[in-house]
């Protein structure tokens, strides 16, 4: 690295296990950035790969210098991340998933977005989702969707300017001289946290829709549930560390969800008009989803359209789900 120009040098670090389908195509999206200024270093660090990824990037490394493997024992993410950060030479880190395709503007537009404002520290844009099967392109459209995932801009794929975080983040390298690492006590959701500190130390995150990439959602039911169980898990983690919630918006679905439990519960000691104004909430709920599901019918398809209530609702039962899991487990007594 002596010989590089290490201000304008990006470090691209890609926490990866089990890629081997997708890696490829990822790391092909980054050799093909234009306009970056200065040059690449593609830091990829696995979790011990059983499904041939590791064979591939050995492959890949050797024929081309700038990709370098890592290997990550724990097998866990923000491990993953940090081992990334502490090896990497370049001004600008970014964070990118093994899981996503880059436009190959992806870096030099993120790079742009720094001089807006001397206080952003992390630049991104609106992640694009994208299913590969009927189940994962209603996935991909909940996901993408305000009834699904709320004011979460980074999922907005037209939104522009400052968010709470960025889905693929590319970072000034001194912020983590300033606020530290990810916390790798959290499994997950450690992206979250340390924007959090990011935003609470003063500085800035920007997204802009030049910034493009493509995200591969869960396309089975099954996967999504784990995915959106594990996210409201370990927002509690991160609860209890700050002693807030990053966002209202992360608490709706286990307010919503937990009303209706207690309403049950307490149902026989409630008069029938009281029943009747609480259960009004989750009819407006369905009404709401069974609105937006005959669009997407109409624009998508039956096959799409007819799995999309069942994303939505996965999204938010599994996430709180998740939460009051979380709380139980964290905030128990010793």
């Amino acid at each position: 690295m002596e010989s590089k120009n290490l201000k304008s040098l990006v470090s691209v670090i890609i926490p990866c296990r089990n890629e081997a389908e997708y890696i490829e195509k990822t790391i092909h999206s980054l050799y093909n950035q234009k306009n970056v200024p200065g040059e690449i270093e593609i830091l990829v660090v696995d979790g011990m790969s059983t499904d041939g990824t590791q064979e591939l990037l050995n492959k890949m490394s050797s024929e081309d210098g700038r990709l370098k493997l890592i290997q990550n024992p724990k097998k866990i993410t923000p491990i993953a991340m940090n081992l990334g950060i502490k090896n990497a030479h370049g001004e600008y880190i970014a964070i990118m998933g093994a899981h996503s395709e880059y436009d190959e503007n992806y870096l030099s537009e993120c790079i742009k977005l720094f001089e807006k404002d001397s206080a952003i520290m992390c630049t991104g844009g609106p992640i694009f989702s994208e299913g590969r099967t009927n189940f994962g392109k209603a996935a991909a459209l909940a996901m993408s969707h305000p009834i699904g995932v709320g004011n979460a801009k980074h999922r907005f794929p037209n939104y522009e300017g400052f968010a709470e975080g960025a889905g693929f983040p590319v970072f000034k390298k001194e912020v983590f001289e300033k606020i530290g690492l990810y916390d790798e006590s959290l499994i997950r959701n450690q992206d979250d946290e340390l924007n959090f500190r990011l935003t609470k130390a003063g500085y800035k995150v920007y997204l802009s829709p030049k910034v493009k990439s493509k995200y591969y959602v869960r396309d089975h039911p099954k996967k999504l549930f784990a995915q959106y169980f594990n996210y409201g898990f370990w927002r509690v983690a991160t609860l209890k560390k700050h002693g807030t919630a990053v966002s209202f918006r992360q608490l709706i679905p286990t307010l919503f969800y937990l009303t209706i439990i207690i309403t049950i519960i307490i149902a026989p000691l409630l008069t029938i008009n009281a029943l009747i104004t609480i259960f009004t909430i989750p009819v407006i709920y369905l009404v709401i989803i069974a609105i937006f599901t005959a669009k997407i019918i109409k624009e998508k398809g039956i096959k799409i359209g007819f799995r999309f209530p069942l994303a939505i609702m996965i999204l938010h039962f599994s996430y709180a789900f998740g939460f009051l899991k979380g709380i139980s487990l964290f905030f128990r007594k010793e």
